[in-house]
């Protein structure tokens, strides 16, 4: 392409290529009890009941693969650098995975062979961090319940052992968050972008829950085919987020209090903030300059404002703050955001800054995104931080369409 085309279009300037997007789950902490809550004498009895019930309602019985010895367990164990809960490696004694079963054992989850446990095709995951995909905005939620499950997408000790051939699994959670057990399942893959979904305990609790339903008649067949509605988590509700025009403090209170993202417009009052204070992704736009204090005491790790005159005093103060993006007519001051400890993803391409050379003063920024004239004045300060990304666009980027850059990506550093 050449210079001269290359020049009105946005540019990503990948400086570092092994930089990668920072693991929210790694500042967890482990869990209080590392004792999982399965018990394999339980898993075994209730998955040859759950066979009996899955015959006698389909009329016939599949066939199971044999088990898998002791030295295959050990070998897999040592190969994954993790050892499986006690319950699901009781399973295994049972047999080495589904086969060729019509209907997989974990409920239209098919359940892998060894050979297969830590053996998936991750490129779910590295094209969504692609960086022409803007995974800095994109915000890990935390499971439900709370602090169960680390704020990650992907973890090694995250052992998937059942798939669903979409592009998701189930998985035991061996390295879980301060409130969660080990050997406690989990689902995530291609559809948990905000991160998995806590389903249950362990894998003897997951089990209990399919009997339990069987029991109930909670099921429907399909040919020879049977879909159990079990009742388990599966994607996040939409009630996890809240979408307004003119939020009022009775409709967000209406969205409920573990809402986690919040997109909203045409804001005049920051106080409806008060009924989700869980809220760790939030996109406020308004016609003015709205009291933003509100934001200060909420855990808010992406911030998208646009408004007429942003005042950076309150966000500042909120310590959880990672990611800023910031579109403004009047000229924003940035000297607040010296004090913000884990900002490393800042955004000023649509904004006026009174004083760009704050930039220069926030050391942990990884992630810059401006326009040619503002780059043209940063190059020319000393001790830029140590930057691994930085979007340049040609002009001023209209902002009214989230996620509309149509960047080109450059590796190396971008011309002064």
């Amino acid at each position: 392409m050449a210079t001269s085309s290359r020049q009105k279009l946005p540019i990503l300037h990948v400086v570092d290529e092994d930089f990668v997007l920072p693991d929210r789950g790694d500042e967890q902490e482990g869990p209080a009890s590392a004792v999982p809550a399965g018990d394999p004498d339980e898993a075994v009895r209730l998955f040859h009941h759950y066979r009996r019930l899955m015959a006698q309602i389909l009329g016939y019985e599949e066939k199971l693969p044999g088990p898998a010895s002791e030295d295959d367990l050990v070998a897999v164990e040592q190969r994954l650098g993790v050892a499986l809960p006690p319950d699901l490696r009781a399973l295994y004694g049972i047999a080495d995975g589904d086969g060729d079963l019509i209907n997989p054992l974990f409920d239209r989850n098919e359940w892998l062979p060894l050979s297969e446990l830590g053996d998936q095709d991750d490129e779910w995951l590295d094209i969504s961090q692609e960086w022409q995909y803007e995974p800095w905005r994109e915000t890990v939620f935390d499971a439900q319940p709370p602090n169960t499950v680390r704020r990650s997408q992907l973890r090694p000790d995250w052992v998937r052992f059942a798939f669903d051939t979409g592009g998701n699994w189930l998985a035991v959670d061996m390295d879980p968050g301060p409130d969660g057990r080990p050997g406690q399942v989990i689902r995530l893959g291609v559809d948990y972008r905000h991160g998995p979904t806590y389903v249950a305990d362990s894998v003897t609790t997951f089990l209990r829950r399919l009997v339990e339903a069987l029991e109930r008649g909670d099921y429907t067949s399909h040919d020879r085919s049977l879909w159990i509605d079990s009742d388990l988590p599966d994607l996040p509700r939409e009630h996890s987020k809240y979408r307004d025009d003119r939020p009022s403090l009775a409709r967000a209170t209406q969205a409920g209090p573990r809402v986690q993202e919040v997109r909203v417009a045409d804001v005049e009052d920051c106080a409806f903030l008060a009924a989700v204070p869980e809220v760790s992704s939030l996109a406020l736009s308004s016609k003015g300059s709205p009291d933003l204090t509100p934001l200060g005491g909420l855990p808010i790790e992406y911030l998208e404002l646009d408004v007429d005159s942003p005042d950076l005093t309150a966000p500042a103060r909120n310590r959880e703050l990672r990611s800023l993006s910031v579109t403004c007519a009047r000229p924003v001051e940035l000297a607040p955001l010296r004090t913000v400890p884990n900002l490393w993803a800042l955004d000023i391409a649509a904004a006026s800054v009174a004083d760009l050379a704050t930039v220069a003063e926030l050391k942990g920024l990884r992630y810059l995104e401006v326009t040619q004239d503002q780059w043209r004045e940063l190059s020319e300060l000393d001790d830029l931080p140590p930057l691994a990304v930085i979007g340049i666009h040609p002009r001023r980027p209209d902002r009214d369409v989230r996620f509309s850059t149509d960047w080109v990506t450059d590796y190396g550093e971008p011309p002064a």
